[in-house]
Order: C-alpha cells, then structure tokens, then sequence
C-alpha cells in the first residue's frame, strides 16, 4: 500500500514537472519574440505562462477529478488547439487587436491568481474558487482565451485561424460542463453557481 501511495506521488509529481517546465518553454519563447517585437499582449503572455509554470508546481491534490476519454479529448483540444494558429500572409498589427488580445491576456493572468494552487487541466476539484475573477464569471481563463483569440483574429483573419479558434471553443464548452460535473458534487460549487450565474461570457452563456 504504502508502495502504491509513494508511486502515486511520484506520478503526480513528475506530471506537475512537466507541466511547469511545458509552460516555462513557452513563457522562454514569448519572451524573446517580446525582445525582437515589443508588444505588450506578448509581454502578458510571458506573465501568464510564467505564472502557470509556478503554480502547477504548487497545485494541489485533487479531491475528485475526471479522467474520461472526453475529458482528455476536450483538454488536449482547448489547451493545444490554439498553438496551430498562424499568422495571416502579409498581416499588420491592428491596434484594437493588440488591446483586445492584451485585454484577454490580462484577464487570463487574472483567472490564474485567482485560481492559484487550485489550477488544472483535467476536470478536477482542487478547492472551489469564488473570488477574484470567479466573481465575473464561472471560468474566467477560458473567457480570456476567447477574448484573446478574438484579437488575434482582427490580425489574422484566415479561414484556417477561424477554424482552429471555432474549434478551441467548442473543447472549452465540452471542458466546461465535464469540470462542472465534477465540482457540482461539492455543495460548495453548487452555491457559487447560484451566485454566479454565467459561465463563460456575460449575458451569452
């Protein structure tokens, strides 16, 4: 048993490595596209990732969590989908793009301070949330990844970006009802959610 509990450990530990030092790699290579062109949405992303880096070192335990074929499927897609997109053939920065993706990245960083050591991927209660961000809505990090690829979209509006980032929200919208699936065992959640009653965006869902 004990064997069993210390492999368990290890396991989860190696996982949050990895996770942190996925994230730190990007955080790295943001920032030096922040070197060679200053822009301020990049800058937040350096934050963020930075931030995501620490915190899945930190995390804690998951209480419950969901490791169903869905839940894998829609977290690989709403995490990962995002980096296929590219730059439009002969884009310019447009100005309400670049404050709309740092607006999003802003509320990104937001949503992670907010969660701290309760931060996942997978569906999982890891300690409800409530305050913060989580006032505005019941998953702020991924409305910023809506908002921010709405910016990047005024930049880059190709047919393939607007498939990925179509996409990207249909595995968020999947996320969403599997991770509240789980959290809605806990009365705790289920009180935040009468509370708050939108989950993604304000006034549309």
């Amino acid at each position: 048993m004990r064997d069993r509990i210390t492999s368990s450990g290890l396991a989860t530990a190696f996982t949050n490595l990895s996770l942190a030092v996925l994230y730190a790699a990007f955080a790295l290579s943001h920032l030096q596209e922040f070197r060679s062109q200053p822009r301020a949405s990049v800058l937040l992303f350096v934050l963020l990732e930075t931030l995501f880096a620490l915190f899945f070192v930190a995390r804690r335990q998951a209480s419950a969590s969901s490791t169903s074929l869905t839940a894998w499927a829609s977290t690989l897609a709403g995490t990962f989908l995002p980096l296929l997109l590219r730059p439009a053939p002969g884009a310019e920065d447009v100005l309400v793009g670049q404050i709309v993706q740092a607006a999003g990245t802003a509320l990104g960083v937001s949503g992670v301070l907010s969660l701290n050591r309760s931060l996942g991927l997978l569906p999982a209660n890891r300690g409800v949330r409530s305050g913060g961000a989580y006032r505005l809505v019941r998953h702020p990090l991924y409305a910023s990844y809506v908002v921010t690829h709405a910016g990047y979209l005024t930049s880059n509006f190709t047919a393939w970006n607007v498939g990925i980032a179509l996409t990207a929200l249909a595995a968020q919208v999947v996320r969403i009802a599997g991770e509240e699936a789980v959290l809605s065992r806990d009365p705790e959640y289920v009180a935040y959610k009468a509370r708050t009653r939108w989950r993604l965006l304000p006034f549309v869902y």
